[in-house]
């Protein structure tokens, strides 16, 4: 993906998201909702992988994420359904008046946008049956992908109770096939 660097603003969070996963984030405080309104204006925002107790990376990176729903929490919160379009390098910050952070981002290659040829209907199989069994992963993929081994590998990743440490590495050192190999050992055990 050639793209030259843009500004966006960036949320950071506990959160592991690889191309073409979807997560609801709920949104409340004033910076966050303002970063809410500049995404929404067509170039969306980065999710940065942030944890509080231990440093999960070495360069700065993040889930860049556009917004494909808004809705209304019964106790009257905003929800959000973002998706992941790309993995980015996060290469200077600032922050605004409001206490908002902006990062100027660049495109990262991922294995996860690159072609598998790969069978791995157990794996698939499987994420079918997590995803039909849980309400809200079913309200968020209406839609899967499930004849895609990337797809499935990633969303394997994203939602393994596995400590951000561990998933960190499948940023970028490690190919489908290692990433494969890790899920099915979790699974498989």
């Amino acid at each position: 993906m050639n793209m030259q660097r843009i500004t966006l603003p960036i949320l950071p969070l506990s959160l592991f998201l690889l191309p073409g996963g979807i997560t609801r984030l709920r949104i409340f405080e004033s910076r966050y909702l303002k970063m809410v309104r500049i995404a929404s204006q067509g170039q969306g925002f980065v999710i940065q992988l942030h944890h509080k107790e231990t440093k999960v990376s070495n360069k700065a990176w993040g889930s860049w994420v556009e917004i494909i729903n808004f809705s209304q929490a019964e106790d009257g919160i905003l929800e959000i359904d973002v998706k992941c379009k790309s993995l980015v390098e996060i290469e200077s910050t600032y922050s605004d008046i409001d206490n908002l952070q902006h990062g100027d981002i660049k495109a990262m290659e991922h294995w996860s946008k690159t072609p598998a040829t790969p069978v791995i209907d157990e794996l698939s199989q499987s994420l079918q049956r997590v995803i039909e069994s849980n309400y809200i992963l079913r309200e968020l993929y209406t839609e899967t992908a499930t004849d895609n081994p990337n797809w499935v590998v990633a969303r394997w990743l994203e939602i393994l109770p596995v400590h951000l440490t561990h998933k960190n590495v499948f940023i970028d050192k490690l190919t489908f096939e290692e990433s494969k190999d890790f899920v099915k050992a979790i699974i498989y055990k």
